[in-house]
């Protein structure tokens, strides 16, 4: 995330949901104009609108009129969305490590690539992202349990910290997300559907018989693991592919 302060993180998203008074709109506005890392945020929160209406995939939609101050603002050349370079030498390492990459994002269905990305965005743009705080495993998978209705692996990731869990709705069912902090300051969202669920299926049916990484529609990276029993997990952030990868592989474990 790219916005100055977590507060401001948090106006943003409400700004982005149409959520502000008319004052606390200027306010926003305001600040864009002066502000460099929030004006890059809200550029990404404009491309995933955008991206959505496209596709007409997204289950909530936020009034179009906020949008255009940044249009205003980010008319300037601004960088483009991250992907992963997928040299020569990489694809050999991911080849020889049996890990697929996916340069088209056609390869999975949009409408979940786009879920997948809204929920990780929205969730890290507000100063408190998950629905339940706690870095311990045991409690996580109680609450997920309780909450969401189904048992769930909650893996220790290296060099990340555990936050906590929420719920989420992908292809129309409710599922789980586990959310996690890397020691690099960035954050990451795992996945797990239910077994057999459309969005396990997809992510199955995308993966292959094993891992496979592409880059979504903001730029987000996605890789997908299937698991036996119908299950799939899938996880989406900015880090490196290999950082994803290894948090999947967490879950075998």
């Amino acid at each position: 995330m790219e916005a100055c302060s977590p507060e401001w993180q948090e106006r943003l998203s409400a700004w982005f949901d149409g959520e502000c008074q008319a004052h606390e709109q200027r306010e926003v506005e305001r600040h864009l104009s002066r502000c460099v890392g929030c004006t890059r945020e809200a550029s990404r929160y404009v491309a995933l609108r955008e991206a959505l209406q496209l596709h007409a995939a997204a289950g909530a939609r936020a009034p179009s009129r906020p949008m255009a101050p940044v249009r205003h603002l980010t008319a300037r050349p601004r960088p483009a969305p991250r992907r992963w370079p997928v040299a020569a030498g990489v694809a050999l390492a991911l080849a020889a490590a049996g890990i697929a990459w996916s340069s088209r994002r056609g390869a999975m269905n949009d409408a979940l690539a786009m879920d997948l990305e809204r929920h990780h965005l929205k969730a890290f743009s507000r100063t408190m992202p998950c629905e339940f705080e706690s870095s311990d495993p045991s409690a996580v998978r109680a609450w997920v349990e309780r909450e969401v209705g189904y048992a769930v692996q909650v893996p220790q990731v290296p060099d990340a910290t555990l936050l906590g869990a929420r719920r989420c709705t992908l292809h129309g069912q409710l599922s789980a997300s586990l959310l996690y902090r890397h020691e690099q300051g960035k954050a990451m969202t795992l996945f797990l559907p239910p077994p057999g669920s459309p969005a396990a299926r997809e992510a199955v049916s995308f993966a292959g018989g094993g891992t496979r990484c592409m880059s979504g529609p903001v730029g987000e990276r996605i890789c997908v693991a299937p698991r036996e029993g119908g299950r799939a997990a899938l996880v989406v952030s900015e880090m490196e592919a290999s950082v994803l990868v290894d948090a999947l592989a967490r879950l075998a474990q």
